[in-house]
């Protein structure tokens, strides 16, 4: 949580809505302690719309990027069938039979930040069931080697690092690296 600034450190959440190519603030929802983020996701998302209305635009020009708060099947719903990216905190899904298979196989591309010497390998998964309801999304998996630092992101396996974003973006539009860059930038 955010313990904000000095006096009266307490921890709270904080949904905000930004549109990124014009630093316009579209809203910000915040709650004591863990919040109510799924009410939050939902004023959000109801803000999103309507600036959308507003402007005569259609939902598919929107394109959500959720942080970890969200990463999982739970909020989906609560999307209203908008595009996004997330990070996933479900690692759970690494144990898929249809992820495993995948993860077999050659990557699909290579990743890299110009700011950074990590290289993540790409692995595109683009059908796989997640959340409650079994809901089928595309997955890609990034992964690197372990460093000599204690990773604050991803599930450590075997040496590697695995980092899961979530997406329903069209692979035919948008590549794997495409989908990693949507949510790093």
């Amino acid at each position: 949580g955010y313990t904000g600034r000095k006096r009266g450190e307490i921890v709270r959440t904080r949904t905000t809505v930004l549109q990124a190519h014009s630093y316009q603030w579209l809203g910000t929802f915040g709650n004591r302690g863990n919040g109510e983020y799924r009410k939050e996701l939902c004023r959000a998302v109801d803000a999103i719309q309507s600036y959308l209305h507003a402007h005569h635009l259609e939902d598919p020009c929107a394109l959500l990027r959720l942080d970890g708060l969200y990463g999982t099947g739970a909020v989906l719903a609560d999307l209203l069938g908008l595009p996004f990216v997330m990070r996933c905190k479900v690692y759970g899904l690494l144990d898929l039979p249809v992820v495993q298979t995948r993860l077999h196989l050659p990557a699909d591309q290579q990743f890299t930040l110009p700011e950074s010497p990590l290289v993540r390998t790409l692995y595109d998964c683009p059908d796989v069931p997640v959340g409650e309801d079994g809901q089928h999304y595309r997955l890609v998996v990034a992964t690197h080697p372990k460093g000599p630092k204690k990773q604050k992101i991803g599930v450590e396996r075997d040496g590697v690092i695995y980092e899961l974003f979530l997406t329903k973006l069209p692979q035919e539009a948008f590549t794997a690296s495409d989908v990693v860059a949507v949510y790093l930038h």
